[in-house]
């Protein structure tokens, strides 16, 4: 799927839950998104995985890049989900836990994980993230090594990036994910 703002993940995230009920979620985000509440509101860019979480319950999401969030999305994080921050440090043992390589996974790609020197084109960016090979490499590994049966590519706002790299950067990463996908049979 193909979105804008990272909220877009929750409905296909419990469509996937709903015929998957094992689904753990890999998420490649700059920020926890683990807010129970933003700005009065339940459902936002910055409560997704905590709903995510409702649907999948502990232990079955694995985030990767985070670099922001507030100490109570931290707190959280430490009791109910598997945070590596900053990197994707961790990534291959972590995909062969059972938890990942036993069961049907959906991969959520905030892009504002990159780096905003390499990524501006994005509403939220946060400085410190990785860089496009990075990311295309551990994407693919996920797809590699684990059983994916839904991915997004959500927060690309190309108004954010006049001279249209971030776009062009998006559709490169879209074009290797496409070439990299195993179809089950």
């Amino acid at each position: 799927m193909l979105g804008g703002e990272h909220l877009v993940t929750y409905g296909a995230a419990r469509a996937a839950s709903r015929a998957f009920p094992e689904l753990s979620i890999v998420h490649f985000d700059a920020h926890a998104d683990l807010r129970d509440e933003y700005l009065g509101e339940r459902l936002s860019h910055a409560t997704v995985m905590r709903r995510c979480w409702e649907l999948t319950g502990d232990g079955s999401i694995f985030q990767f890049g985070i670099r922001s969030g507030d100490r109570e999305e931290f707190e959280f994080a430490k009791a109910h989900t598997r945070m590596r921050r900053f990197s994707f440090d961790g990534l291959g043992e972590t995909l062969a836990l059972p938890a990942l390589a036993d069961r049907p996974v959906y991969l959520t790609i905030d892009l504002d994980v990159l780096d905003p020197g390499e990524f501006p084109g994005t509403g939220t960016p946060e400085a410190g993230g990785v860089r496009f090979l990075e990311l295309l490499g551990a994407a693919s590994a996920v797809l590699r090594e684990c059983r994916v049966i839904g991915l997004d590519l959500v927060e690309l706002s190309p108004p954010c990036d006049p001279s249209g790299a971030s776009t062009s950067l998006v559709c490169k990463l879209l074009r290797e994910l496409l070439l990299r996908i195993r179809i089950s049979e």
